[in-house]
């Protein structure tokens, strides 16, 4: 399923997320522009910069995640999936939703001791809690719980299970 037939919810979300992903990214080029002059033409790099690109490219990495599987745009190998009948391939797709369903909830659930153990914890250059650098791994999966998710209740409910 693509993107197109996502629920007005989950059309929103992603547009954020979409614009959330284009925000960080000119975040990180002009901060790692600014490091590439301060550090080659002032002679005085900045101290921080290089830990502020890194955690936007994490926020980029795991929201990207979700937009891509959004967009079917994950590398996937399906020349055996496509000599299966079509009803074969939706109930084969249905469940690799659902496992991806289940492998983001169980990230959900185990990502939030980690958060709690670094929420005191301080980045070295910026003075961050650490936990707004981890809080990216439940919000992107969230993201694929719920496209996935919401791929199942399409499929539950959809009338296109005959044969070719």
């Amino acid at each position: 399923m693509e993107g197109d037939r996502n629920s007005v919810v989950l059309t929103a979300l992603l547009a954020i997320t979409k614009a959330s992903i284009i925000a960080i990214s000119v975040v990180m080029v002009f901060v790692t522009l600014a490091q590439v002059v301060f550090r080659y033409v002032i002679a005085a790099p900045l101290p921080w910069s290089e830990e502020l690109a890194r955690y936007c490219f994490v926020w980029i990495v795991f929201l990207g995640g979700a937009v891509g599987l959004s967009r079917g745009i994950h590398l996937g190998v399906d020349l055996f999936v496509n000599m299966l009948p079509r009803k074969a391939r939706r109930g084969l797709d249905a469940l690799t939703n659902a496992l991806i369903a289940g492998f983001a909830a169980t990230v959900i659930y185990a990502s939030f001791p980690v958060i709690n153990m670094n929420m005191f914890q301080r980045s070295p250059a910026l003075g961050m809690q650490m936990s707004w650098i981890y809080i990216a791994i439940p919000v992107s999966m969230a993201l694929i719980f719920l496209i996935c998710a919401e791929r199942l209740v399409a499929y539950a409910f959809s009338s296109n299970m005959s044969e070719d």
